[in-house]
């Protein structure tokens, strides 16, 4: 009994000492929520430019959402072929405006989580998302409370990002 409750114990410590730095969540697909034009659509990584994806807002029908997963705090994403993990990045949003987010090789924008409800948050927000077209598909952009008149087109939609463990 005494070796059990010391293995018990052991393990425990182990469990206790490893670095929070770390730590990654389970993975995950992202959609598209409370929009109903959009509802459920799927977020794309898609190669624009050496090293760099545009994150792409694609209909369900066609397309599967991109493996995704929290670590310390950054969004990766394991992409099929690519040799390392991309990491989300949100640019800096200026004032009242929006930024296209895209994702790179390494560790991307610290600041996400996910909420109670599986629900998306970058900086404690679940809103701040948008879809906005770039060369006739829907791309990621962000910013929260932006100025109508600082969005890149009319046909911009705003929503929250839904995870759906794998």
């Amino acid at each position: 009994m005494r070796s059990f409750v010391a293995t018990a114990l052991t393990l425990a410590g182990a469990a206790l000492a490893t670095p929070a730095s770390e730590a990654t969540s389970a993975e995950f697909q992202l959609r598209v929520v409370n929009n109903d034009a959009i509802f459920g659509w799927a977020i794309i990584n898609a190669h624009v430019a050496a090293g760099t994806n545009a994150i792409q807002i694609q209909r369900p029908s066609v397309y599967q959402s991109d493996v995704s997963y929290l670590d310390d705090g950054s969004l990766s994403f394991d992409l099929k072929g690519a040799p390392i993990v991309y990491g989300l990045r949100v640019p800096d949003v200026p004032a009242g405006g929006i930024s296209q987010v895209t994702s790179q090789p390494g560790k991307g924008t610290e600041g996400f989580a996910l909420n109670a409800n599986n629900y998306l948050t970058y900086n404690g927000n679940v809103e701040g998302w948008w879809a906005c077209p770039v060369n006739d598909t829907f791309e990621l952009f962000y910013g929260v409370n932006p100025d109508p008149a600082n969005i890149p087109s009319t046909e911009c939609q705003s929503f929250e990002l839904a995870a759906g463990f794998i």
